[in-house]
């Protein structure tokens, strides 16, 4: 196992890598995300030393047009967005621990550059990465340097990692949760237990992050901010979530999995929530991001959040996740619209909702999104109406190539589109399935041979046909950007096609 210098009392230092962002569709986004805070918060608790890095913005070293807003093209046509390698293991070298969060499929390759940049830089330095990306690519990350990966939630990990390193130790065969490389052999500890009480976890360290230079970007991560500086921050009411579709990770973060049990769904206090509401008053935050996979799944619970939220003034401008069924009420078997919800929303500051209808083929939906929604008594057109009523942009997401999708369950989802266009939807998204790392729809796909030749997992994205299906790939494509353009508005089609590139304004 590589040594740590000064490890009696180490460091950290927690990344988020620089973006790489395909120009064509769409600006790039700070990071942010709430993972690494809740780390920092562990660590500071714990009496360890730690700063937070936006590779994409810098810190306060860093002008901005040196950094978000410098773009370097890539061989394959992608852009890189933030700091270079070389200022990165730069800023690296007074930092003993080195944490990366590898989220999502498309930072793959950044990571990458991170990691060996810092390993090759300083072979001592100890450098963890965790998300479910570096989960499900680990063997990846560790072939370029990285020396543990985090498997699950790694508030505790984390800490227990520091611990070891104080007593002079590089021996991390006793904490659960991670693979770890020693003497070149991968080891895996399982996850032993997942925190349930999610009000003991420590407190997010918002102010760690460059919130002056976000608010200044004005892109967060669920869009839909006027242009200017705005003031906000992203808030977790929740972790987990009661489905399991197999196009997200979700579906394998189970008992007996190496995560553990992440999937079931737990919720902060009242209390709790409010605590967190008032530290980010207190940085001036008047816009709250709401980052919940299932942020309804207790929906007496949300609407007094969302009353007491409506009483401090703050605005709730997003939201990560939403499930249709969780806005209707079931009122002898029938599921009608839940009127005072949504009103409460739209009260609350709701200016735009996605709905994620998914698929027009109730079969494609049992087998792949938990049958989550039920076309025949759910009633999305009522939703879609009410929702307008209150003044609340609605957009709808459809998909389209899972592996035995019929031509004809294709044209239902087009035809159901369409029919929500016509109950007033504002915009329809048209997306093809990506068996991204991490899930039940990836592991079938390796399992099955599903994969298109050539198909590498960093360029998996919803823009491009990525499994073999009934349908070829080529026609598949053809189908979805033709019922695209003709069931969209012609100004939301213009507008998609001109999509400002990264280094302008935000669109």
């Amino acid at each position: 196992m590589t040594h740590i210098e000064n490890s009696r009392e180490p460091s950290f230092l927690l990344i988020y890598a620089p973006q790489r962002q395909n120009i064509k569709f769409g600006t790039s986004k700070p990071e942010g995300s709430l993972g690494l805070l809740y780390l920092a918060g562990a660590l500071q608790d714990n009496n360890f030393h730690v700063k937070v890095l936006d590779c994409s913005v810098g810190d306060e070293r860093h002008a901005l047009k040196d950094t978000f807003y410098r773009q370097t093209e890539l061989p394959n046509g992608m852009v890189r967005v933030g700091l270079t390698a070389h200022e990165i293991v730069h800023i690296a070298k007074d930092y003993d621990v080195i944490g990366i969060t590898s989220i999502f499929t498309a930072q793959t390759t950044m990571v990458e550059e991170v990691v060996e940049a810092i390993r090759q830089a300083y072979p001592h330095k100890l450098i963890i990465l965790g998300g479910v990306n570096a989960r499900s690519l680990k063997e990846r990350f560790f072939q370029v340097g990285a020396n543990i990966i985090c498997l699950s939630e790694a508030e505790k990990t984390i800490v227990e990692i520091g611990q070891v390193l104080r007593k002079g130790s590089c021996d991390f065969s006793n904490i659960g949760g991670i693979a770890w490389k020693h003497n070149g052999e991968i080891r895996t500890n399982p996850t032993t237990n997942v925190e349930l009480d999610l009000d003991k976890l420590p407190f997010p360290r918002w102010a760690m992050l460059p919130l002056e230079r976000y608010w200044e970007i004005n892109r967060p991560h669920g869009g839909g901010l006027k242009s200017g500086p705005v003031p906000y921050a992203p808030v977790m009411t929740s972790r987990g979530c009661p489905f399991k579709c197999r196009y997200c990770h979700i579906s394998r973060e189970i008992n007996g999995s190496v995560s553990g049990n992440l999937r079931q769904l737990r919720l902060k206090s009242f209390s709790r929530v409010l605590d967190e509401v008032g530290i980010l008053q207190a940085l001036g935050v008047r816009h709250i991001y709401l980052e919940d996979d299932s942020l309804l799944g207790d929906k007496e619970r949300v609407k007094e959040i969302f009353r007491e939220l409506i009483k401090r003034g703050l605005i709730l401008s997003d939201v990560n996740g939403i499930n249709l069924a969780h806005l209707t009420t079931n009122a002898s078997g029938a599921y009608a619209v839940d009127d005072e919800l949504l009103e409460l929303m739209a009260e609350a500051g709701f200016k735009k909702l996605i709905y994620p209808v998914e698929s027009g083929s109730q079969r494609v939906l049992n087998k792949y999104a938990t049958g989550k929604l039920n076309l025949k008594k759910h009633n999305v057109s009522g939703l879609i109406r009410k929702a307008k009523d209150l003044g609340i942009e609605i957009g709808g997401n459809y998909m389209f190539g899972f592996p035995d999708e019929t031509r004809e369950e294709m044209m239902m989802t087009y035809a159901c589109a369409e029919e929500h266009m016509l109950c007033g939807l504002d915009y329809a998204n048209f997306m093809i399935m990506t068996p991204f790392p991490g899930t039940d729809l990836y592991e079938m796909a390796l399992q099955d041979d599903l994969f298109l030749p050539g198909t590498k997992p960093e360029d998996l994205d919803w823009t491009r046909p990525s499994l073999k299906t009934l349908i070829p790939p080529e026609e598949l494509v053809s189908m979805i950007t033709y019922g695209w353009r003709k069931v969209n508005k012609p100004e939301r089609v213009e507008r998609i096609k001109s999509m400002t590139p990264v280094s302008g304004v935000s669109s």
